[in-house]
């Protein structure tokens, strides 16, 4: 048994997420005099130095495409690990080009976690928003009444 399609689908998926919302979307964000999240983040730590995670965080869209297998849209919040100025840091910051930047059940999750790794670590969080508010269809009570997060 071969674990390939599954490792394939995986790799599929980051490659994805590295997309944003797609490319004329980014051209978009471009066009405004904006950098997208990850240009941001970039701009921001040092070199080579932010580690994301979650990167494949998201939802599968209409299953309904030629190969039977469904596309994926990645939230749109970007989560990692980083430096700036060679001290750790947590960094979150919305994606405007998937949905406005509008939140998710999966991207208010990763904006938690992101709030929960700053304060296990005991880091600073440095968060990016821009963000058009959240999607009422997807956020549901998912990421509400956290212990400890109700001053957030």
């Amino acid at each position: 048994m071969s674990w390939k399609p599954e490792v394939d689908e995986i790799e599929r998926r980051r490659a994805r997420a590295l997309e944003m919302g797609g490319s004329e979307a980014v051209a978009k964000q471009h066009e405004r005099g904006r950098m997208t999240v990850r240009e941001r983040i970039d701009g921001l730590v040092d070199r080579d130095s932010f580690r994301e995670r979650g990167r494949i965080a998201g939802q599968g869209l209409d299953p309904d495409t030629s190969d039977g297998v469904p596309d994926f849209e990645p939230t749109g919040v970007v989560v990692g690990t980083a430096r700036i100025d060679e001290r750790p840091v947590v960094v979150c910051g919305d994606d405007f080009t998937i949905r406005g930047g509008a939140y998710s059940q999966a991207g208010l999750k990763k904006g938690l976690y992101a709030e929960e790794l700053a304060v296990g670590r005991r880091i600073p969080l440095i968060r990016l928003l821009e963000a058009g508010g959240a999607s009422i269809r997807g956020t549901g009570a998912g990421a509400r009444g956290r212990s400890g997060y109700d001053w957030t």
